[in-house]
Order: C-alpha cells, then sequence, then structure tokens
C-alpha cells in the first residue's frame, strides 16, 4: 500500500519487508523468462503483465507470496 501510494520506493519496502533472497539486493530477481527457466509460471504472468515502474497486486506461487 505505502509504495502504491507513493510513500515507498519498491527497492526500500522490499529490504525492509521481503523474506526473499531478493531482499538485500531491492527485490531484484534479474531476468524473467515467459516460459521455462526457473521462473514460476504465474510470477512471469504478472511481470510480463505490467508496464515499467508499476507494482503488481499480491501473487501467489508455489514459492509464496509476491509483489512484483
Amino acid at each position: 500500500a505505502e509504495v502504491a501510494a507513493g510513500k515507498l520506493d519498491f527497492a526500500t519496502a522490499a529490504k525492509k519487508f521481503s523474506h526473499c533472497p531478493s531482499a538485500a539486493s531491492g527485490g531484484d530477481l534479474g531476468y524473467i523468462l515467459r516460459k521455462g527457466g526457473l521462473t514460476d509460471e504465474a510470477v512471469a504472468k504478472a511481470a510480463f503483465a505490467l508496464k515499467p515502474g508499476e507494482v503488481s497486486g499480491v501473487v501467489e506461487s508455489e514459492f509464496g507470496l509476491h509483489i512484483l
């Protein structure tokens, strides 16, 4: 909610709230492939539906809950 309202940038929110290994790098997941690779299909689908600078809603995958 703070990121969507512009009160907190995504990288700071990831470092503060995330339990993902990517938290230390501000939530940077690196490259995401549309199909194949190591990315969960739900995460890839949500990532490619976003426009640059957009923040997703909660995305559920086999690895947990994500905000992209």
